[in-house]
């Protein structure tokens, strides 16, 4: 799909590692490659999935883009500025635009706060409210998220799971933010509550026009909800591009052996399971390769030379594979 706008959030070649502990003195500095070169763009509006196993980056990636975790290399935009290069009052600034709804709603709540506390403490640290706009404001809120304003003067301790992520929504969106990390907010909840929270965060969206990175491990959901995906596979980028024509035709092997894990209900379709073999090498000592190596049932020779690029499959759809390492012609 074409598209006329600039991108709400870009990263250009992005890189991101950790320190690892000496194991004994004068050890060399070693460290672990959390994100190696990526690159994305996410438009106004849309919601954009990140989907891979756990341990592959994906949570270090969005923490960049809200500026939580500090890059290697790469540039950073958000709205037509660049982060990467902002001091840290500038950044302050900035951040009042994103905001971030966390995997677990029982342990991202402080358990001491009331539901009024927690969902005004933003505009307290803006400032520029009286105590009656902050109760009023979060109570209208508390009715967007289905909860009610005799909630306010309430305790964590007093909600299930599924209604302290509600509290955990109003709380990202008092500031009426533009760009919004959803980090698997549904997966420590009740599968009995999963649509429910989904389609709140999808009316929201709507009502208040904000872009969503998703970040789970249910295909199925990202199908439904995301309209662009990214792939990744320990800290690099193995597909990418508009979900319709991912799911349709997906290109590269990780990218296959996820989606066979979708559960189907329809017991009488033929579904067969890629079960992937070997171990996942050492982040510390990436192989030379392509990331996959050791694991893809499709691996040759060639596949060990050196990292693939990432190229066009066809409009919108790229992959990181040697056996399409040629771009198609414009």
């Amino acid at each position: 799909m074409q598209r006329d706008e600039k991108p709400l959030l870009k990263l250009e070649n992005i890189c991101v590692s950790f320190p690892v502990k000496k194991d004994f003195p004068f050890q060399k500095k070693r460290f672990v490659r959390a994100v190696s070169d990526v690159s994305l763009e996410i438009f106004r509006g849309e919601t954009f999935g990140l989907v891979g196993e756990s341990g592959c980056g994906k949570s270090t990636l969005a923490n960049t883009t809200l500026g939580i975790q500090k890059v290697d290399s790469g540039k950073i935009f958000f709205d037509g500025q660049e982060l990467t290069a902002m001091n840290k009052k500038e950044l302050k600034q900035a951040r009042r635009s994103m905001q971030m709804i966390f995997q677990d709603p029982f342990s991202s709540l402080n358990p001491r706060f009331s539901v009024f506390d927690i969902i005004s403490e933003p505009l307290r640290i803006g400032g520029g409210y009286t105590r009656e706009q902050m109760r009023e404001k979060v109570g209208a809120l508390l009715h967007e998220v289905g909860l009610s304003e005799a909630d306010m003067d309430r305790f964590p301790s007093d909600f299930s799971g599924g209604q302290k992520q509600r509290i955990g929504i109003a709380r990202a969106l008092i500031l009426k933010p533009k760009y919004l990390v959803c980090d698997e907010p549904v997966s420590a909840l009740d599968v009995s509550v999963h649509a429910q929270i989904l389609n709140l965060l999808m009316d929201l969206q709507q009502k208040y026009d904000i872009t969503y990175l998703f970040i789970s491990h249910n295909l199925a959901v990202v199908k439904r909800i995301c309209t662009r995906l990214l792939v990744m596979y320990f800290g690099k980028t193995m597909e990418y591009g508009d979900v319709d024509k991912i799911f349709r035709n997906p290109v590269h092997p990780y990218t296959r052996a996820l989606m066979s894990a979708i559960f189907d209900t329809d017991i009488d379709s033929k579904h067969e399971r890629i079960r992937l073999q070997g171990e996942v090498p050492s982040p510390i000592h990436p192989p030379a390769g392509c990331r996959f190596c050791g694991r893809c049932p499709e691996e040759e020779g060639f596949c060990k030379e050196g990292e693939p690029p990432l190229v066009k499959v066809e409009e919108d759809h790229f992959v990181a594979c040697f056996k399409y390492n040629k771009p198609l012609a414009e």
